[in-house]
């Protein structure tokens, strides 16, 4: 199987990144590798989770024994191994993504880039439930900074690239989706949507969006090294495995860091949001 395309989805952290590489990896040419950028944490002594497959552990069939032979074929070795034509990668730290894209023009592979944008409102709520000793001004000016850093990466992507709204993906699901395979210039699988129901090996992502694949299949329990923290238990213990739309922002915020978020990038936010609201 030949490697024909790389899928990079790019935003801020906490904007559904996982759940959609989880959908688009449960189509049949497509592989979704998590956050790649983690291929360098693969075999450390580290007990870290990020050292190895979020659902297998160690003994995974795609990364347990896997092993880089040079960095600039990381998605022609994963084409190879797991038989699919197309690799989705959901890493979103720019400096990653931009050696990624300059060595894949090089190798004249197709790219793709899927900018997925949450509202920051939930983005920071949701970076300040993670990290409850964080300082709220901090966390906002990083989603600042991280933001401009996405949009001019964005910009001057060479390949073919599409913005799609966390929202719609969340609440609107396959019209999105649909909307997604069309750009991929694949065909639309109704089975993506269940991604819950197929065999997926991510290194990194959202611990919770994954632990319903482990409520689904009960037997991938017993290797994987996911385990949901207090903050998240709650949440994702009652969840459905159907998505559900993650508003708990506007209940959850801090007044005076909303407010403080709607004096220092308000402005950035609307931007985005309003662009959306023109389509």
């Amino acid at each position: 199987m030949d490697l024909q395309k790389v899928c990079f989805i790019c935003g801020a952290p906490h904007s559904g990144s996982t759940l959609l590489g989880l959908i688009l990896g449960s189509h049949s040419k497509c592989f979704y590798a998590g956050e790649a950028n983690k291929v360098t944490f693969l075999h450390s002594k580290s007990s870290s989770e990020d050292s190895k497959c979020k659902m297998c552990g160690q003994n995974c069939s795609i990364w347990g024994d896997f092993t880089l032979k040079d960095p600039k074929d990381l998605y022609l070795q994963l084409s190879l191994k797991t038989q699919t034509p197309i690799i989705i990668d959901s890493t979103k730290k720019p400096t990653w993504l931009q050696e990624q894209i300059n060595n894949l023009k090089r190798e004249q592979i197709t790219l793709t880039l899927i900018y997925l944008y949450r509202d920051g409102r939930a983005v920071i709520n949701s970076r300040l439930r993670k990290y409850k000793d964080s300082e709220p001004a901090k966390v906002i000016d990083n989603w600042i900074s991280h933001i401009n850093k996405t949009n001019q990466l964005y910009n001057e992507f060479p390949g073919d690239k599409i913005k799609i709204l966390y929202k719609n993906l969340a609440q609107n699901t396959i019209e999105t989706i649909q909307t997604i395979t069309k750009f991929l210039t694949i065909s639309f699988e109704p089975s993506m949507i269940a991604f819950y129901e197929h065999e997926h090996h991510p290194l990194g992502g959202n611990t919770g969006t994954q632990s319903l694949i482990l409520k689904s299949q009960q037997e991938k329990r017993i290797n994987s090294p996911i385990q949901l923290s207090e903050r998240n238990q709650y949440y994702y213990e009652d969840h459905p495995l159907q998505i559900k739309f993650d508003e708990r922002w506007k209940t959850e915020l801090d007044p005076k860091v909303l407010h403080l978020f709607d004096k220092k990038a308000g402005a950035l936010n609307t931007t985005f949001l309003d662009e959306f609201k023109k389509q």
